[in-house]
């Protein structure tokens, strides 16, 4: 396996690329060959820092490479707690190239299927910074969404540890939950409170006809059927995520094992979930929509379709490479969807082979543009990055984190 060692910084590729291959008027899409979907969190970025690599990966797929050839790329994250126009801007600011809503998938995006179902009934949804999620819920156009928050300021028993702050009282959304029936439970991010929220959630998915305050009767066996439990999504199954800590951090599957573990200890039976983000196949066939959009947009000049349907999953001419970096999710599925899959060393892998991973990946790459340069040269694409310059070991200017 190659290594890239420091040559050049992120403003002396720039230098180098407007010396070496100086831009036509028009650069072109490419219409066929290979697409890229990448992760975020440990592939463009380690927590709030921006890899240098990951800025001259954008920059070549943008056009700006000999060829001046566009290649067609999106980003695939379990990360989330923000609209995906917001993060769009974000991530234009961080990669220094512009992203649009067509080349985001976020973990929760997916949820935008289920407003069908629960548009006007009453939702807990659970994750993110203050209402954050909340907001991003209300904008997909779940009606009646309500968070954790809400529940304590209405009952303060319901998690004693903590008491409302004068910050929360500032976006809290009083209601009498003792009369409104909850008709789901939506994960759309990270805990920031995992004993609250374990608590609320259960009680939500014990509790008689969604209604907080009650209990199913333990001895009547017909209501603790799956089918009469009420629905809990949960955005990702991310056990792992890598920031600039050395050690990966719990995500939000560590929660829900902790959720099903409890819940199953407390009654005897098994917690009824759904899973969306990575490895899921409803969230790489939303990508694949996402992606045969842009495609068809630079052949036909079509709309870029920004909410495909589930129903409808588009077809992508070419192979799709997937760098990732969580075996767990990146990887499996990335195999599991007949994807290219890479697996880079800057995030929650940090073996040499590709062995070593969980889920085997094509090929193992220090980082994001050795993995970009090892793919365009397999797909004889070489000329692409002929000329581009290794990019020196660090980080790039600080941005905000990924997730809110």
């Amino acid at each position: 396996m190659a290594t890239i060692r420091s040559s050049l910084s992120t403003s002396a590729f720039r230098a180098a690329r407007s010396t070496r291959f100086p831009l036509q008027r028009c650069i072109q899409t490419a219409t066929s060959g290979p697409s890229f979907c990448f992760d975020i969190d440990g592939v463009l970025k380690q927590g709030q820092h921006v890899l240098p690599q990951a800025k001259a990966v954008m920059e070549i797929l943008s056009g700006h490479n000999p060829l001046n050839k566009k290649y067609p790329f999106i980003c695939v994250t379990n990360g989330g707690g923000s609209l995906e126009s917001d993060r769009c801007k974000r991530l234009t600011k961080e990669l220094g190239v512009d992203i649009g809503e067509h080349q985001i998938v976020q973990s929760h995006t997916i949820f935008r299927s289920l407003v069908p179902r629960y548009a006007d009934k009453p939702v807990l949804v659970v994750g993110g910074v203050r209402d954050s999620c909340r907001r991003v819920a209300e904008a997909y156009g779940f009606k009646q969404a309500y968070i954790p928050a809400d529940i304590l300021a209405w009952k303060p028993a319901v998690w004693p540890y903590h008491k409302v702050t004068e910050e929360e009282w500032t976006y809290v959304r009083q209601a009498d939950f003792s009369s409104i029936s909850f008709a789901a439970v939506l994960v759309f991010h990270d805990s920031r409170d995992w004993g609250r929220d374990l608590q609320l959630v259960l009680d939500l998915v014990r509790a008689d006809s969604g209604v907080f305050g009650t209990v199913k009767d333990p001895k009547d066996a017909s209501q603790w059927i799956p089918e009469k439990q009420i629905p809990v999504h949960f955005s990702n199954p991310d056990l792992l995520w890598g920031n600039e800590f050395s050690v990966s951090r719990f995500g939000q599957g560590a929660l829900q094992e902790s959720m099903a573990a409890v819940y199953k200890k407390i009654t005897g039976h098994e917690l009824q979930r759904e899973t969306g983000g990575k490895p899921s196949r409803a969230t790489y066939d939303y990508a694949a929509s996402l992606l045969a959009s842009q495609i068809d947009h630079a052949q036909r000049g079509t709309e870029i379709n920004l909410h495909p349907s589930p129903d409808k999953v588009g077809h992508v001419p070419g192979r799709v490479y997937m760098v990732g970096d969580n075996p767990a999710s990146d990887i499996a599925g990335a195999n599991n969807y007949g994807w290219e899959s890479i697996l880079v060393q800057t995030g929650v892998f940090r073996g040499a082979r590709p062995e070593e991973a969980e889920h085997v990946p094509k090929v193992v790459a220090k980082d994001v543009l050795e993995g970009v340069k090892w793919a365009l040269r397999r797909e004889g694409e070489g000329e692409a990055v002929s000329q581009i310059p290794d990019v020196e070991e660090g980080f790039c200017e600080h941005g905000p984190r990924g997730d809110e």
